[in-house]
């Protein structure tokens, strides 16, 4: 990936971070973005450690308005743009179908579904210009077997691995690859608002909660452990690379296991 351009949505902490060490590491020239501009800052002096080209720009995914600007300062700065990963996502809470308000619903489909509608739109006109576009999109796991909570969160990753595979046709003609990654259950800070659930639920420290969701979710992964950021990362890092040349439309497991078809 030496010289190409890459730009990282949600790349301050957790899995969008590592992948923009893994991108730097390499050879590309990095956008990281994300709303808060200290962990930003530390994370593209993370990349940049790297030996890579990391450029930070904090901004609202959000508001199309500020990804444009966000496109057009990568662009404007490393003369182009090759690689979309759009890694941006969450929940506001953590909760059951029956508490969950509309406003839960309207603010996690906004934040996982509609900035991958922002950026790609953004950015469709410089990847065209690319000689090997790329767009991997992160969703998850339960957007394939959604789990007891949480459901606003589960659909609308659904729904990214849906308008994946739309994209991939659209941008087929172009020669831009798109695909989607869905992580199991990654030791990160998007497990904190499972911990603040179960810690609430059932009246126990935060830590003891922690603990419990960990070990519960290692006990149910074919092998034995949570996954880390990285190893999500390095996924996404061969799918940017031209290894992946002939590689579009697809929906890849990264969960130790967990999501298993039949026999």
């Amino acid at each position: 990936m030496e010289g190409r351009v890459a730009l990282v949505t949600g790349s301050s902490k957790g899995i969008g971070r590592a992948i923009a060490r893994s991108l730097a590491r390499g050879g590309a020239k990095v956008v990281v973005t994300a709303r808060g501009p200290e962990a930003l800052e530390q994370a593209a002096q993370e990349a940049n450690g790297y030996g890579g080209n990391v450029l930070p720009i904090a901004a609202d995914a959000t508001d199309p308005n500020a990804v444009r600007a966000v496109v057009e300062s990568a662009v404007r700065h490393f003369g182009g743009l090759d690689i979309l990963v759009n890694n941006v996502g969450g929940a506001n809470r953590i909760a059951e179908f029956a508490e969950l308000t509309k406003e839960d619903w309207i603010h996690t489909f906004e934040l996982n579904v509609m900035t991958v509608v922002y950026f790609v739109q953004a950015a469709l006109p410089w990847l065209r210009k690319s000689a090997g576009g790329r767009i991997i999109n992160m969703a998850s796991i339960t957007g394939v077997e959604p789990s007891q909570l949480a459901p606003h969160y589960a659909a609308s990753k659904a729904a990214i691995i849906n308008l994946s595979k739309h994209l991939a046709n659209l941008c087929a003609p172009n020669g831009i690859l798109v695909n989607v990654v869905c992580p199991g259950q990654v030791s990160s800070e998007a497990r904190q608002g499972l911990a603040d659930y179960v810690a609430r639920t059932h009246n126990i420290p935060l830590a003891d909660a922690r603990v419990r969701i960990d070990a519960e979710g290692a006990s149910r992964i074919p092998l034995g452990r949570l996954g880390v950021c990285e190893d999500v990362a390095e996924l996404v890092s061969f799918l940017a690379s031209e290894k992946a040349g002939w590689i579009t439309g697809e929906c890849f497991h990264v969960d130790g296991g967990k999501h298993r078809s039949a026999f």
